[in-house]
């Protein structure tokens, strides 16, 4: 009962928040074309009377896509602009969950405002099915950014609004601990740097040290972990879509956190830092960073869009670095927030230096090899590696883990990028292949031309095959009639396998992954195999 007493009582204390300013004064011509797409996007999806925009989140409208628009409306400032982003806001704050003060839900949003609350047996209470707990964390920073831009258009009611709608979702994000079925550890860097953020900028606001002090020692951890022993990794590592999602948290850290917070002192240098691991991995001659990648949606940043994108289109302009065609279905997905992210484009973009310019820009100078270091917590040494090979028209990357729980589509351990067919622009077109998750003790390793992969115990499940997703394949290779058939024959690329006791299945088309069509080449180990299951390749570019 504590913390309902807690709740109530300093909602109360948010006359004494101090008015904020508008700070964003002009956008850079790079970042103001993000913004226009954005809003071009958003604008035919926006229902007037619901005050809502139509998109299909467990319902016909998006709350968090709303979220997004709203900072749009406000800068842009025409016509209704300022009312219909109040009319959302008090929209989206409608959704908010408080009727049930223990549930895990209390202070999140609904993804749609026609959903029901959580219950049985109407709405069988399901993390990541009917409620989503991030949504706190998406939605409450967008809140905190409307009012550290906007807080002269908002008017007091509703400024005073959205802070009893921080407190609510400081009071559940505070709860989560990673307690199944919850996975809020300290690893799950996209979500954690939200939630220190909004905890700790509320505390500020209504000068509650409680949230004050949890915001500054989530953003004390979060930096220790990242920092551990000179790793300068995150814990949701190598992920081109969710790497978007950080450099949110970490430029509105920047920009809008309390001056004396941890998170706001932290952010300039966590994203330096990774800014310099990005360049270390992105190829500007193939358009994509090498794997492994801890979570991924597209494996090919040219043909379907990361958040990341978003960040080299603001920064540097539209195809400058790797964004897919305006047309592709993800890129406008994922521009739905363009115009909050070019809010604080000036902040990212502030903390990559000129040779992180220089090497995401291009030309690709040299072949080069990485290794990493991804720890899980700050109590323990346990960790990852990763091992990534990049030349110009060939990179290889693998990761060794040693787990009990599958991670899910979303992991690529180990993946081949190259360019099938160099004469394709703005970008070659990326022929890729990469193992499809099946075990959780996985032993990946890249090397020059070379990637090794192996299943050390073969008590878990999922060791008993290989399975690898090809795509990328050329028309015109096709057209001349080349078939697919194993590695055997692949078009600018030339692989020599090597899979002792293993027996390769005939080669499948026809599935699709995230939006993109694969071949499905899978070696099978044998029920009366003996010894540790591996199969390599050896990789030669040649076009």
């Amino acid at each position: 009962m504590l913390f309902r007493s807690f709740s109530t009582a300093v909602i109360g204390l948010s006359a004494i928040a101090t008015a904020s300013r508008h700070k964003t004064a002009k956008l850079s011509t790079e970042a103001q074309n993000l913004f226009d797409f954005s809003m071009s996007i958003n604008d035919g999806r926006w229902d007037n009377s619901y005050k809502m925009l139509w998109s299909e989140n467990n319902g016909p409208w998006s709350v968090r896509f709303t979220a997004w628009y709203t900072p749009g409306l406000l800068l842009r400032n025409q016509g209704d602009d300022v009312e219909n982003a109040k009319g959302a806001l008090r929209s989206i704050l409608a959704t908010q969950m408080v009727e049930n003060f223990t549930s895990p839900w209390y202070g999140d949003f609904k993804l749609s405002p026609d959903e029901p609350i959580p219950q049985s047996p109407l709405y069988p209470p399901q993390i990541y099915g009917s409620y989503d707990p991030n949504w706190r964390e998406f939605i409450g920073s967008q809140l905190v950014q409307v009012v550290e831009e906007f807080e002269d258009l908002l008017g007091p009611d509703l400024v005073s609004d959205i802070e009893k709608a921080m407190v609510y979702a400081a009071v559940g994000a505070m709860r989560r601990n990673g307690t199944a079925p919850d996975n809020l550890v300290l690893a799950y860097s996209n979500p954690g740097y939200m939630r220190a953020l909004n905890v700790g900028w509320i505390g500020s606001r209504i000068k509650n040290q409680t949230f004050i002090d949890y915001g500054n020692s989530q953003g004390t951890a979060l930096f220790e972990l990242f920092t551990k022993k000179g790793a300068n990794t995150m814990g949701e590592y190598n992920a081109p879509n969710y790497y978007g999602m950080d450099f949110w948290a970490l430029g509105a850290m920047a920009k809008y956190g309390p001056k004396n917070s941890t998170f706001k002192a932290h952010a300039p240098i966590i994203m330096a830092k990774l800014w310099d691991d990005i360049a270390d991995h992105y190829n500007p001659y193939l358009g994509n960073m090498v794997g492994p990648y801890d979570r991924a949606y597209t494996r090919d940043m040219t043909v379907h869009d990361a958040i990341l994108s978003l960040y080299f289109w603001g920064i540097f302009g539209y195809r400058k670095a790797a964004v897919p065609p305006k047309g592709d279905l993800d890129l406008q997905y994922d521009a739905t927030q363009g115009a909050a992210i070019a809010l604080i484009m000036e902040y990212v973009a502030g903390a990559m230096s000129s040779e992180v310019k220089e090497k995401l820009l291009g030309p690709f100078e040299s072949e080069r090899t990485l290794s990493r270091t991804i720890y899980y917590d700050l109590e323990t040494d346990d960790n990852r590696t990763t091992t990534a090979w990049l030349s110009k028209e060939l990179m290889i990357g693998g990761q060794q883990l040693a787990e009990t729980v599958a991670r899910g589509k979303q992991f690529v351990p180990a993946i081949v990028h190259w360019a099938s067919d160099p004469s394709h622009k703005p970008f070659p077109l990326n022929g890729l292949f990469s193992l499809y998750p099946t075990a959780t003790t996985i032993t990946a390793i890249a090397e020059s031309h070379k990637l090794t992969i192996s299943y050390p115990n073969t008590t878990q499940e999922g060791t008993d095959s290989f399975q690898f997703m090809l795509s990328g394949i050329p028309p015109p290779w096709s057209l001349a009639g080349n078939v697919i058939d194993g590695f055997t024959n692949v078009p600018c690329l030339d692989v020599n396998v090597t899979a002792p006791g293993l027996q390769r299945l005939p080669t499948v088309y026809g599935s699709s992954i995230y939006g993109s069509y694969y071949y499905n080449i899978t070696y099978v180990v044998p029920s009366n195999f003996t010894g540790t299951p591996a199969v390599s390749f050896d990789l030669a570019y040649t076009c």
